[in-house]
């Protein structure tokens, strides 16, 4: 059907029962909404409104309007729709414009991007589309600080945030970790989804001028962001992890699970005082992964066993390899630099003042991960065993109040042989979480010598 005439019909026949005219934003708006439910619907999609009843008794008038045009929708259509349906056309029905913002708070959406003027162009493409301006922007040029970038986003957010939250839309770096920090400044609930476009932004700001709450918003995009990186790189609040563990599943039955966890335990050698291999029967991958999570509150997943890939973000092995012994070699190397870690963390806690090993460890390594990641870098583990340590004791330094002592020389080379300036880029981006965490400033003189550590592991691999 031509979604557009369909939509000025409806406009048409909603001002004349209404004996008012709509604001002219509605029209684009409504258009996009009905494209989107068709498609949906075709694709056997099912949307509620979750305020329905609410909307019914607020807005009688326009509801039965929303009724007519949704019999009309469907003989243009010759799909059946939800009365759900009829709720999200109250909705722009009963928009007026000079009340829209003291009638309801809404999510705010924020759109921040590396590079000069990519985070203002796509907000402008989107405020155009649905006239209005419900999306803001905060540019980062590839050479801003960090920190320098979190205070313009919380600035934005300061005067547009309510108590219904806000969705950050960011591409890569550092912007991942900022809802964490936000959200605890600002006292409101912040989401963040990585790897955005255009369509991601539209679609969030559509559905936060409809008054979508920040939690439906947030899932509906996600699912739309084929490379959204889940979660936060790493948990500020997460409970400390005395154990590691392997886990098997299997669907076939626990016996089956058992019996690669007595193979695991004849093959590796692991020490008992820090490891549980833990066997879970799974009647489905939804199952299992709730079983993980609980897993999880109570031990440091280091690898699965399984048929499925139950969590991209834990190393996986197939049965075959299992089986076959292949991947013995592998999961020897990873528990042994967990090993490693877990003894840091110990011998750390008797000689640090300032810091808790066993919480900044995991935060030190999944910025190192996230730079690494960033240079395209697959570092073995045993690589950064030794940064991590350095990391560790400069934080407690730092905390202290002591200034760090660096090399002048390490400083100037490294701006010298990184005239690009990406390799500096990246270390500054993936450290600022820890700086953020712990309210200190690594200096120019230990961001270099970082720089270093990983234009030499660039080395060993273009070598």
């Amino acid at each position: 059907p031509d979604v557009l005439e369909l939509t000025e019909a409806m406009v048409v026949y909603a001002e004349k029962k209404l004996g008012r005219r709509l604001a002219e934003k509605v029209m684009y708006a409504l258009a996009m909404h009905i494209q989107t439910a068709i498609n949906r619907l075709r694709a056997g999609t099912i949307v509620s409104h979750p305020k329905l009843n609410e909307v019914r008794a607020a807005y009688k008038q326009e509801f039965a309007v929303a009724l007519d045009c949704l019999q009309l929708m469907e003989e243009r259509t010759n799909i059946d729709f939800p009365i759900d349906e009829a709720g999200f056309l109250t909705m722009f029905f009963a928009f007026h414009e000079e009340q829209a913002e003291e009638r309801e708070e809404r999510v705010a959406i924020v759109v921040v991007m590396h590079g000069n003027g990519v985070a203002s162009a796509m907000a402008d493409v989107v405020n155009q589309l649905l006239a209005a301006a419900c999306v803001h922007a905060v540019d980062m040029p590839l050479d801003a600080d960090p920190k320098r970038i979190y205070e313009q986003v919380k600035a934005v957010l300061q005067p547009v945030a309510s108590k219904k939250g806000a969705l950050l839309l960011v591409d890569m770096g550092s912007l991942v970790s900022f809802s964490n920090f936000l959200e605890k400044e600002l006292a409101v609930p912040v989401r963040v989804i990585s790897a955005a476009s255009t369509p991601h932004v539209l679609e969030a700001a559509r559905k936060a001028m409809l008054g979508y709450a920040l939690q439906e918003i947030y899932e509906e995009v996600k699912a739309a962001a084929p490379f959204y990186i889940r979660g936060p790189l790493w948990e500020e609040e997460a409970a400390e992890q005395d154990m590691l563990a392997i886990v098997t599943a299997c669907f076939t039955g626990k016996g089956s699970a058992l019996a690669l966890k007595h193979i695991l335990e004849t093959y590796l050698q692991l020490d008992e005082r820090m490891w549980r291999i833990i066997p879970i029967q799974m009647a489905d991958a939804e199952e299992a992964r709730q079983t993980l999570s609980n897993v999880a509150k109570h031990f440091r997943i280091v690898c699965i066993v399984s048929h499925l890939c139950l969590d991209e973000r834990i190393p996986h092995f197939s049965l075959e390899d299992v089986l076959s012994l292949r991947a013995m070699k592998e999961i020897q190397a990873l528990a042994d630099v967990e090993e490693i870690h877990m003894h840091m963390a110990r011998e750390l806690t008797n000689h640090l003042r300032h810091l808790a090993p066993a919480r900044a460890i995991p935060a030190i390594r999944a910025a190192l991960a996230a730079i690494g990641r960033e240079l395209g870098l697959e570092a073995d583990g045993r690589d950064l065993v030794g940064l991590v340590f350095h990391l560790c004791c400069l934080l407690d330094r730092l905390l202290s109040g002591e200034r760090t002592s660096g090399d002048r020389g390490a400083a100037k080379a490294c701006g010298h042989e990184d005239e690009d300036g990406a390799l500096y880029r990246a270390v500054k981006e993936g450290l600022f979480p820890l700086e953020q965490q712990y309210g200190v400033c690594i200096d120019e003189d230990e961001l270099c010598h970082i720089v270093h550590f990983f234009r030499s592991l660039q080395g060993k691999r273009d070598g």
